[in-house]
This record gives structure tokens, C-alpha cells and sequence, in this order.
């Protein structure tokens, strides 16, 4: 049930949080400010980058009431969000996560939107440890499960990795082992601000689309998987404005939001700021197709135990979809020149065991005391 938001403007109501401003602005201005942005957009106004940076900033900031937040959001979706506009909440968003350092010349992220409804297991989990034990480190950034069955937090856990490490663990992690996880909650602090009135809509958002656009590790390339076939241009397009080195936005022609092992990937390569579209098929990594009910888990154990299988060396479409992922996150780093070549480099580090060593190691380091 959406709540019917009000946009309070005036200040100093009892009951009311004010819209305050920390900086040199008095409190009136900014809340000028906000009731043009929000006119304009409520009109159905599209506002450019740097617009759109400033109005999040403030939100980010807890400078702005949950009526205001909830007008905007609300508007922002009823017009449709531009990419300038994605580009522009995601720049603000980023100036306010907790960094995690990292010294690797190529760093790749796996983190996709979710929002499928496949019920698949963790692809991209696997495929982050799968490309990390490869030689390609990766900073995956995940939450727990919102839409989908199991969420890349979720099988962590199911998998012994402390999700919630502090910040010089994770970035020892990443710099040991060439694999972290970057857990959402702990590194976007600012979310705080939005949580209960995104509650309340009870609707998808601006939001909804951020998070992969904001690694913690500011990752230079990004395997995107996308749930929602119309946002895949759309968010590739806003990780070149955000200068994006490369990247990847992927959605299968059955919906997955990753490379899919059922028919034909639909792609967007991002590369020197522009991007271009391109179709994958399984075979392409020397794989076959497979049934989609091949990859379907119930919870968060399930998807734990066919990974584990999976690095144990079991055959079948679940290593395959894994496989082909993991390769796809290998090419993007410039580690093989041919998609086949980089499934048979992940491949081998399922066979040869190294999968299996680096979550293990994954294991004992995320539970060690900070320094």
C-alpha cells in the first residue's frame, strides 16, 4: 500500500522533522530548493545530473522530511527515472559509502539488481569466488534477499563468511585473498535516511537501481546482471556517464539478471564511455543449453549446498552457469581475448580445487578480530 505522501515545506511544525541545511545555506533556501525540484518533477520535469546529485545529497544528508523523500521518489517513478537522473543519485550515493581500499590494478563487481523472480540459485556469488580463485579479484557487493529466494548475503552466511567483518578485514580480504564482500547495510550508512519511507511506498524505486551502480571498492569493471530487459540499456548508459572503465550489463532472454544458460544473453558492453549491444549464447563458452528448473533452489541452504557441490566438482548446468559467469568477469578484465578461453581459465580453478581453498580462506579470514 503506497502511503499518500504530503510535501510539508514549512518549518518548526510540531511533529514534523525540518529540512534543515548544515551548510553555509540558511534552512529557507534550501527548502526552496526542494519545492522547485520537486514542482518540476512532480510535472513530470526531468532534471539533469548535477540536479539530481544535489536533491540526493540533501536526502543522504537527512536534510529532507520522509514527505519530501517519498514526494520525490514517487514523482521521480511516475515519469520514469532518466539516465542522467540514475547517473546523478548514484554520484551523490557514492560520495557517501564507506570505502574500501584496494590496491589491485583490476577490480571487478558481480552485483546485480536482483528482482528476476527465478528463483535461482547464487550464480553470482559462485562466479565472484569462482573469477576470484581464477586470479581476478573481485569486490562483491550484495544485501540479503529482497525479491529472489536467496540473496548473495544470504548464502554467505549459509556458507560460513562473516557478512558483517569490519572494514579493515573486508579490505585485508580483498587484498590477501582478491575477494570481499562488500555488505550493503554496513557500507551505505546514509540508506538510513531512506529506509522507512521506501518501507512505506511498498514500490520499487530509484533506489532499487543504486546499489550496484556504488561499489564500495569503487570497482573500475562490472559484470551487471539485470532483472528488468527495459533497464539494461538504461543502467549501462548511466555507468558510462559515471565513467565506468568497462563493463557488462547482462539479462537472458528468459529474465535471468545473469549470463543465462537457457537460451541467448542479451549485452551491453560499456567501454570508453559508450556502450554497445551485443547477443551471447552458451555455446559461445563452449557450454550447452540447459532447462531453467536445472537451477532453481527453494532457500538459502539449498543454493549453499549445490555451490558446494558445485566447487566439489560435480557436473551438470549448475557448474555450467557458473562457469560461464565467472569467464564473463574474466574476459571484462582483459585476462583472456576469447570468452572460451576464460571459462576454460575458471574451469580449471573448480578442478584443480582452488575454489574450494578460497572460500575456506574466505571463511577464517572474515571471522578474524579487526586490528
Amino acid at each position: 500500500m503506497v502511503k499518500n505522501f504530503q510535501l510539508i515545506i514549512k518549518t518548526g511544525r510540531r511533529g514534523q522533522r525540518k529540512c534543515n541545511s548544515r551548510r553555509n545555506d540558511p534552512a529557507e533556501e534550501t527548502s526552496s530548493v526542494l519545492t522547485s525540484i520537486l514542482g518540476r518533477v512532480s510535472a513530470g520535469e526531468h532534471l539533469s545530473m548535477e540536479e539530481m546529485s544535489h536533491v540526493i545529497d540533501l536526502v543522504m544528508q537527512g536534510e529532507c522530511s520522509d514527505e519530501q523523500i517519498g514526494l520525490l521518489l514517487m514523482a521521480l517513478r511516475t515519469k520514469g527515472e532518466t539516465i542522467s537522473e540514475i547517473a546523478g543519485a548514484a554520484a551523490a550515493m557514492r560520495k557517501h559509502m564507506v570505502p574500501i581500499r584496494s590496491s589491485h590494478k583490476t577490480l571487478v563487481d558481480t552485483c546485480g539488481t536482483g528482482g528476476a523472480g527465478l528463483h535461482t540459485f547464487n550464480i553470482s556469488t559462485a562466479a565472484a569466488l569462482v573469477a576470484a580463485a581464477s586470479g581476478t579479484a573481485v569486490a562483491k557487493h550484495g544485501n540479503r534477499k529482497i525479491t529472489s529466494q536467496t540473496g548473495s548475503a544470504d548464502v554467505l552466511v549459509e556458507l560460513g563468511v562473516n557478512i558483517e567483518a569490519p572494514v579493515e578485514i573486508v579490505e585485508e580480504c580483498l587484498q590477501q585473498l582478491g575477494i570481499c564482500f562488500c555488505f550493503a547495510p554496513l557500507l551505505h550508512p546514509a540508506m538510513k535516511h531512506v529506509a522507512t519511507v521506501r518501507k512505506q511506498l511498498g514500490v520499487p524505486t530509484i533506489f532499487n537501481l543504486l546499489g550496484p551502480l556504488c561499489n564500495p571498492a569503487a570497482a573500475p569493471n562490472q559484470l551487471l546482471g539485470v532483472g528488468r530487459p527495459e533497464l539494461r540499456t538504461t543502467l549501462a548508459e548511466a555507468l558510462a556517464m559515471l565513467g565506468t572503465e568497462r563493463a557488462l550489463v547482462v539479462t537472458g532472454a528468459d529474465g535471468m539478471d545473469e549470463l543465462t544458460l537457457t537460451g541467448d544473453t542479451y549485452v551491453t558492453l560499456v567501454e570508453n564511455g559508450s556502450a554497445t549491444e551485443q547477443t551471447w549464447t552458451p555455446a559461445d563458452f563452449g557450454m550447452s543449453t540447459a532447462d531453467l528448473t536445472d537451477l532453481q533452489v527453494e532457500n538459502p541452504h539449498e543454493s549453499a549446498e549445490r555451490i558446494l557441490g558445485i566447487f566439489r566438482g560435480e557436473p551438470g548446468p549448475g557448474r555450467d552457469i557458473v562457469v560461464m559467469n565467472a569467464a564473463a568477469a574474466i574476459w571484462l578484465t582483459g585476462q583472456e581475448t576469447s570468452l572460451e578461453a576464460a571459462a576454460q581459465q575458471a574451469a580449471a580453478a573448480i578442478d584443480d580445487g582452488r575454489c574450494t581453498e578460497r572460500l575456506d580462506q574466505l571463511v577464517q579470514l572474515s571471522h578474524q578480530a579487526g586490528q
